[in-house]
């Protein structure tokens, strides 16, 4: 007669399951596991695609020692002299890799080598609707760890690159890439500085919010467990637990004061997060969209200046860009690290116009 087994080792055996489940679930999220979900950079194929006004641009797909492949879409300038920055840029889902090719950015891409990638996945939004989005977690979660991977092999990419100045390779993201170049920044400590515009922190309050938004036929209770069960899904790629690693390269984030997608807090909080140094600037715009050129150009040209403050950019790049100095957009900093306990010194984008202004009179 076979005996049952005890009830307190069943217990124990469920809960060293568990366990191991959510140890592997957090190892995704570290540097380590990471780095071994990116793999080596084993294959590049680049193809000629077109040019405008400053760059050259090419379909580059990248394969890694994993199995993955990257589609991206790579931007050279046509003018300058190598070696020159090198970027990556995410940008939303929905355009892709042709986000590198946008008008807009011009004011980086006339200095910098751009590369994007196309998103690992591809949904339709209607399944993400309500409670749908819980049903897609688990793809999503490999998604997300997916694409936080290839920033990485991106940069691999770029730094393969006889062109690109190794010590001047930063990442850029926007709204759904903003998290992404958060947390690859966070675990790689390659680039020189990563810059978030248009995103915000705590996933399932972010989520729920979203849900929300010309959303009918779906009550709160509902959108607050679609979105924070998402959230739960996605441990733990929460964007504020990698912000602080970025430090001590600058971080920056731009977000818009009338926007209606990233609300306030969930942008203070991923600003909070980081350490120091830090700045925020606060567009007087609504959430950024691909076909916004006048705003993309405005806010590629305040980030132009930034990057060439900190020599990451040529000095030229803050002269030729488009700065609005009659009313720059407000900005903050962190604390400055030899005065800790002090209040955050303000950052003011007029110093930028003022320093621009001077280079132009030293020029001649």
């Amino acid at each position: 007669m076979s005996r049952r087994p005890a009830p307190h080792l069943v217990l124990g055996a469920i809960a060293l399951l568990v366990a191991a489940g959510l140890g592997w679930l957090f190892y995704q999220g570290t540097a380590s596991g990471l780095l071994h979900r990116k793999g080596h950079l084993q294959q590049v194929t680049q193809q000629a695609v077109g040019a405008d006004s400053v760059s050259e641009l090419f379909d580059v797909t990248l394969r890694s020692s994993t199995g993955s492949v990257v589609h991206t879409m790579l931007r050279v300038p046509r003018g300058g002299s190598p070696p020159y920055p090198g970027v990556v840029l995410v940008g939303g889902m929905e355009l892709g890799r042709r986000v590198a090719a946008l008008r807009g950015l011009d004011a980086i891409a006339r200095y910098a080598v751009i590369v994007s990638p196309d998103y690992p996945i591809q949904v339709d939004g209607r399944s993400l609707e309500g409670l749908g989005l819980l049903a897609a977690g688990p793809r999503l979660r490999t998604a997300a760890l997916d694409l936080v991977a290839q920033v990485s092999l991106q940069v691999d990419y770029l730094l393969s690159r006889r062109d690109v100045a190794r010590d001047r390779v930063f990442l850029v993201g926007s709204s759904f890439g903003a998290p992404a170049v958060v947390i690859a920044g966070g675990v790689d400590p390659r680039p020189a500085a990563v810059i978030a515009l248009y995103g915000g922190g705590h996933v399932g309050s972010l989520v729920s919010h979203v849900l929300r938004l010309g959303r009918d036929g779906i009550s709160p209770w509902q959108a607050s467990l679609a979105g924070h069960g998402l959230a739960l899904l996605l441990v733990p790629l929460e964007p504020t637990r990698y912000a602080g690693r970025i430090s001590p390269r600058p971080l920056l984030m731009v977000n818009g004061a009338r926007d209606s997608l990233i609300p306030r807090a969930n942008a203070d909080a991923l600003y909070e997060a980081a350490r120091e140094p830090k700045d925020i600037l606060w567009m007087a715009s609504e959430h950024v969209h691909p076909d916004e050129t006048e705003l993309i150009g405005a806010v590629s040209g305040w980030i132009a200046a930034w990057l060439a403050k900190r020599g990451l950019l040529p000095p030229e790049a803050a002269l030729n860009a488009s700065l609005d100095c009659s009313r720059g957009p407000h900005a903050r900093s962190g604390r400055v690290a030899s005065g800790a306990g002090s209040a955050p010194a303000e950052w003011d984008p007029r110093s930028l116009c003022a320093a621009r202004r001077a280079a132009i009179q030293a020029s001649g």
